[in-house]
């Protein structure tokens, strides 16, 4: 004990990056929000399927359910958390942001 990662304490890119290092690249790099865009690990989607990243200017999380928008990421307001991306705030709404693209991991 003592050494587990304290996901509450993380911000977004943090957190994602923890899982896709748990789950897929124990190596992948500490990058920005923004930089996933660039990564040569990830490609743009237009219909995302659980598992891909959603990205916010600014921030990013994983898609936990695409026909519902239900995504899971280290919001401030929240810790991590499960959100919505397809109405509320995380949509828009209350001075919020639209999801601008979906990433997928490329193996």
């Amino acid at each position: 004990a003592g050494h587990e990662i304290l996901y509450s304490e993380m911000v977004c890119n943090q957190f994602v990056i923890a899982v896709l290092r748990k789950t897929v690249d124990p190596s992948f790099p500490m990058i920005r929000a923004d930089d996933f865009a660039h990564s040569p690990k990830f490609m743009k989607v237009d219909l995302p399927q659980a598992g891909d990243l959603v990205h916010w200017p600014g921030h990013i999380g994983i898609v936990l359910d695409p026909d519902k928008g239900d995504f899971i990421g280290s919001q401030t307001s929240t810790g991590v958390a499960v959100a919505n991306y397809k109405n509320g705030y995380w949509n828009g709404s209350f001075g919020g942001k639209k999801p601008d693209a979906f990433y997928r991991f490329i193996p």
